[in-house]
């Protein structure tokens, strides 16, 4: 029973350090991003293309039902979902 605890205390204390090892690098890791991001240069961000898409091509994009009833009965379904 003594073997058994002594196993499971030393392979806590080896988890124990091994977070602490992870810690670390997370700390560097996030120290250096920030470093960069307030004190260099923004090669790194992407470049913008174009301007945002408007209102009406928002809406258009999420309003759009394949198989949509028209409007109205006698209006052919061609103009129905045009924009």
């Amino acid at each position: 029973m003594h073997a058994i605890g002594k196993f499971l205390i030393d392979a806590i204390v080896v988890m124990f350090f091994v977070g602490m090892a992870g810690s670390a690098v997370v700390i560097v890791i996030s120290f250096v991003e920030d470093f960069r991001e307030l004190f260099g240069s923004d090669e790194s961000t992407p470049e913008h293309e174009g301007p945002p898409p408007s209102t009406h091509e928002r809406s258009a994009a999420y309003s759009y039902s394949p198989g949509r009833e028209p409007l109205h009965p006698s209006m052919p379904m061609s103009q129905s979902t045009r924009w």
